[in-house]
């Protein structure tokens, strides 16, 4: 239980209300847990925003000119707009009340994380292949926004959240507060706590509490502060961490160990557990596990006092049919000087086997005739192969016998000429891993950087996900969910979008992914264009940016089959290993010089099991997908319905994100009546209730929406649609931002 729900059931007791009082005083200068300087406010840049008066912004140096990006350039500081006048503003400093003047085309908007912005979003382009699937979703923008966004369509109801935040390596691949983090930068893991925890409290909104799962992947430079601060952040959950290869070269790290592997943290809400699975070989940690099959030892005895005359009493024959191995009896022991040999069968298609060494000489056997007797009548006992002695039995020894009775080993049935058990095959077992994963495909160059190339060309993004590792990470979760719904807010080259419509096409699900991701060009290129007297929001820098220029590409090849330079996309799915393959064929005996049939072995490219469903990327996948813009949005415009098409897509992913979007277009809205598809209705003017009633029952849709400032009529249509999911305009939808704002 929490601190502060322990504190509010003391305020309730008679007389607690004082010592409630003090112990919230005392809390409050205590942090328990992860400790660590947060960093804040935290701020970030809108540049897509246009500056009103009112707004928070910095002013930006003249074009040509770089910024430090150290956070102790004066474009960092924040200022107020007091008044816009032609194309100047005046401006208060937001510190000590210091005044100045700016053009309006220096100016970029700022934002707290603590005061409610509120969005919407522009579709800039979409693809359709998947006919009456659900659209991935890809989001370009600030992803604490599109956090606190998706919370209208999305609160409590995502299955799976998979992020890959900045590793926070030093190296300039991030920024807090609209600088660069560098190595040396004292408050430098701070900054990054504080960055993480505030995306993370909104993604545990996002969750279901009942059934979800977070995934995190990290390196070792944080994964310790990351571990405890998702313990922090979600204490009722089983959490757990596991190790993956991706780089089995290994990035040198300068008289230290070399890092193959990197680490993703499991955050399991409610009833949440991975799915066993059948999975190849690969994932085997070791030789022996408990869904192997259990060791069948020779009935001859080995080792020490394995010799007829140190045994007598284990010398006797056991009678076996010569073609299937089938056991049918066991005779009684040999005196010592009795002559093997002179034991035989009545019956031709029975041969006398004894306890004999491959050389020849007079061994003994392991168990007795009655416990031979015994465990055949339990499955125990088998012959599978021979020898120029004749057929070789084998039994399960009182260890794995016990192993099979407790249930360790997938017993499917029994079978075979002795009727024994039978042991799900290695290929056909489920499982789930362990915490070391060593998967060839997860190699983050060949399957990641390589893989990319094919559909948007070389050197567009550095060091993205093994396309194999993400969907092999997710289907623990979801192979059983075909209608999961799965965010991604730190998405990069959109892997996740992509494995998504892997897993979709292995079992022709209909999941769908929300992926969001800025477009912020690397450092370099930041460098390189304010040289050019570019800056953030033109056209020549935004074209360049990850959301454009990456993931969105991506998306559209990897769903039409069609690369980025207009041809088929080169390649399949799936990957080939050497391996040894298994031919029949002729072989000369070299003793003899007969010519004898059998089987041998050659090495050969095979498909690796590890991989599934391999087939040509140019056939694209039955996908759709819509990209979308962050727009900022000001409250008194949205309130006039004014901003109706900004909100619009996101009643259409509350309702499934199926079908066409309803928008308002070039109507008027005081022109407005009402729209009904299959999935949901809006209706405009509440005059027209009785005709809109009819078209939602008509089409039977679940997701109800009714712009009104006048409660009664919300509740009335509440009324009508008993079960379905009824929301006020825009009411609720301005209530998400404040949730978000929650701590």
């Amino acid at each position: 239980m929490q601190i502060n729900d322990l504190i509010d059931r003391v305020e309730k007791l008679e007389g607690g209300s004082e010592l409630a009082r003090d112990l919230r005083k005392f809390v409050n200068k205590r942090r328990l847990g992860l400790v660590y300087e947060e960093s804040k406010p935290e701020y970030v840049r809108l540049t897509s925003k246009p500056v009103v008066e009112g707004d928070l912004v910095n002013v930006l140096p003249p074009r040509g000119t770089m910024e430090d990006m150290s956070g102790d350039d004066e474009a960092d500081d924040i200022w107020v707009v007091d008044t816009l006048e032609g194309g100047s503003a005046h401006l208060v400093s937001l510190e000590d009340e210091k005044t100045c003047n700016a053009a309006y085309e220096d100016l970029v908007a700022v934002a707290r994380f603590d005061q409610t912005i509120y969005c919407g979003l522009s579709e800039t382009g979409r693809v359709e292949r998947g006919g009456d699937k659900p659209y991935h979703t890809v989001i370009n923008g600030e992803n604490y926004h599109a956090l606190e966004l998706m919370l209208f369509p999305y609160f409590q109801s995502v299955d799976c959240i998979y992020i890959d935040p900045p590793y926070n390596t030093g190296d300039k691949s991030w920024k807090y507060n609209n600088n660069y983090v560098a190595a040396d930068d004292a408050y430098r893991h701070s900054k990054w706590l504080t960055f993480m925890e505030d995306r993370l409290r909104l993604a545990k909104k996002l969750l279901n509490p009942t059934n979800s799962v977070l995934i995190v992947t990290i390196d070792e430079k944080e994964y310790l502060r990351l571990g405890l601060l998702l313990e922090q952040l979600f204490p009722d959950a089983t959490i757990q961490m596991v190790s993956s290869v991706i780089n089995p070269s290994g990035v040198a790290r300068g008289g230290q160990y070399a890092r193959t592997d990197e680490y993703l943290f499991f955050v399991q809400l409610g009833t949440c557990r991975p799915s066993k699975l059948p999975l190849a070989k690969e994932w085997r940690t070791s030789k022996k596990t408990t869904t192997d099959e259990p060791t069948w030892r020779t009935v001859r005895r080995r080792g020490s006092h394995d010799t007829r005359v140190e045994r007598p009493n284990s010398f006797f024959p056991i009678f076996i049919m010569k073609k299937t191995g089938k056991i049918v009896s066991c005779g009684q022991a040999l005196d010592i000087q009795d002559d093997y040999r002179d034991v035989v069968s009545d019956d031709p298609e029975i041969e006398v086997v004894f306890p004999l060494k491959p050389d020849g000489t007079e061994g003994c056997w392991q168990i007795g005739a009655e416990t031979i007797s015994s465990l055949l009548d339990k499955g125990y006992v088998r012959c599978v192969s021979r020898n120029k002695w004749g057929w070789i039995p084998t039994y399960l020894a009182s260890g794995e016998a016990k192993k099979v009775e407790s249930g360790i080993y997938d017993i499917v049935g029994r079978g075979g000429a002795n009727n024994e058990i039978q042991v799900a095959s290695a290929s056909d077992t489920e499982f789930v891993p362990g915490s070391q994963w060593r998967i060839p495909s997860h190699n983050a160059r060949e399957y990641g950087s390589n893989l990319l190339a094919n559909f948007i060309g070389k050197k567009r993004f550095s060091y993205p996900k093994s396309l194999y590792a993400v969907e092999d990470t997710l289907q623990f979760y979801l192979s059983d969910n075909p209608h999961a719904l799965i965010v991604d807010f730190f998405a990069g080259s959109a892997t996740t979008v992509h494995a998504v419509m892997r897993l979709n096409h292995r079992d022709n699900g209909r999941r769908r992914c929300i992926a969001v991701t800025n477009n912020e060009v690397s450092y370099e290129e930041a460098t390189r264009f304010a040289k050019q007297g570019l800056r953030q929001g033109d056209e020549e820098w935004e074209r360049f940016g990850i959301a454009r220029y990456v993931a969105i590409p991506r998306v559209i090849a990897a769903i039409t089959g069609i690369a980025t330079d207009g041809n088929p996309v080169s390649g399949d799915y799936g990957i080939e290993d050497e391996d040894y393959q298994v031919v029949e064929g002729s072989i000369e005996d070299p003793e003899t010089g007969k010519k004898l049939r059998g089987k041998y072995y050659r090495k050969a490219k095979m498909p690796a099991a590890y991989v599934t469903d391999p087939f040509p990327m140019a056939d694209g996948f039955e996908e759709n997908a819509v990209f979308y813009d962050l727009k900022y949005l000001e409250p008194s415009v949205i309130t006039a319905n004014l901003a109706f098409d900004e909100i619009a897509p996101l009643l259409w992913m509350r309702s499934g994100s199926v079908g066409p979007v309803i928008t308002l277009g070039d109507t008027d809205p005081e022109e407005a009546t009402f729209e009904v598809t299959d999935a949901y209705g809006v209706l405009f003017d509440y005059a027209w209730a009785p005709e809109f009633i009819e078209g939602c029952r008509a089409r039977d849709v679940d997701h109800i929406f009714v712009v009104t400032d006048v409660d009664r009529q919300y509740r009335d249509l509440c009324a009508e649609f008993r079960g379905k999911d009824v929301k006020q305009l825009y009411k609720s939808y301005l209530r998400s931002f404040e949730i978000g704002q929650d701590r």
